[in-house]
Formats: structure tokens, sequence, C-alpha cells
């Protein structure tokens, strides 16, 4: 008798302990953003883009410079910018819902997405997302995506610079090109 009611009583908390486990995602505990993702519109979804330019310079040598990485930022930001009012006004809830289809999730209809510092992430590979806010009236959550189209740079002699022993001073340029699309707030099913 003694060997029949040990069991009796793991089972229960056993059982607790599984519930808690199998309950754990759907009771709150993970981000509401970890299933949120930005879905880039094909051109047949909304066929608009706009491709912005970057720069920065600064003195060769200059150890506090990221001239590279500035030029980058500001091209990317400069295109998501340029198209950031046609996606508003343009982008319906029914070309949402196509987008989320496509790549098996459901359109994001919640009001209250708030994804401004930390946005969603890119369901392509982009290179910059920025969430823009709601479409117009009932419209769903938007996003931009900024993607790298080219980069260079080149030099050239500024008497402005330090420069050192027996070398000229000179100055360098970045100048970056990036491609913005729309995109829309999906979440998974």
């Amino acid at each position: 008798m003694r060997g029949l009611l040990t069991p009796m009583k793991i089972a229960p908390r056993a059982l607790a302990i599984a519930a808690l486990f199998a309950a754990g995602p759907d009771c709150g505990i993970r981000s509401a953003y970890a299933a949120a993702y930005c879905v880039e519109l094909t051109a047949s979804e909304f066929n608009h883009s706009s491709n912005r330019r970057g720069d920065d310079n600064a003195c060769a040598g200059d150890q506090k410079s990221n001239i590279e990485g500035t030029a980058r930022d500001r091209a990317r930001n400069n295109a998501n910018d340029a198209v950031t009012q046609q996606c508003l006004n343009n982008v319906t809830l029914r070309i949402s819902r196509r987008a989320c289809r496509r790549v098996n999730l459901i359109g994001n209809t919640s009001p209250d997405a708030k994804w401004v510092d930390v946005p969603p992430a890119a369901k392509s590979d982009a290179n910059k997302v920025k969430y823009i806010g709601r479409g117009t009236g009932d419209g769903p959550a938007l996003c931009v995506v900024a993607h790298d189209v080219s980069f260079r740079t080149r030099n050239i002699v500024d008497g402005n610079c330090d420069h050192a022993v027996g070398l000229l001073p000179h100055r360098n340029f970045a100048i970056a090109r990036a491609r913005a699309r729309c995109a829309v707030v999906c979440n998974t099913p």
C-alpha cells in the first residue's frame, strides 16, 4: 500500500511543473516584439522606392572619425526619410495582409504597437530598419527598410589637415548610396 501512495504524490507535482513549462510562452513571459517582423513590400505589392546619398569627410589620420559608418548611416536615413510619406499615405491594410501571407505571417492590426526605439527585425536582409507608424485611417503598422547600394572613398590634398613628416596633408571622403522600400509589420501566427 505504501508503494502505491508515493507515485500519487509525485504525479500531481510533475504535472504542475509540466503545465508551467508548456504554458510559459503563452503566459506573457516572452517579449511582445519577438514575434514581429518588418516584411519588405515587393514591386508588385507597392512599387515605390527611393535611392539617396550620404557622405562624410575627415582629415586622414583622425582617429575619432568614422567616415565610412557615418556616410552609410546618412544614406540609409536619407533614403528611409524620402520614402516614409509615400508608405504612410498609400500602403493599405489589403497590401499588408497580402505581403504577410506571402511569407506565412499575419498582418499586425494592433493599434498600440510601439517599436520606435527597437523596430521589429527585417524578414529580408536589410542594413537598416525603421518603424514609421501606422498608415492612414486604420492602416497597418509600417516600417521602411534600407539596403546599401554602393560605397566609395576618395581623398584630396588639404592644407588645413595635419600631416606626417614627408607626406602631403589630405582629407578622406566617403560617399554611400542606399535604397529604401516600404515594409509592413507582420506577426507570427
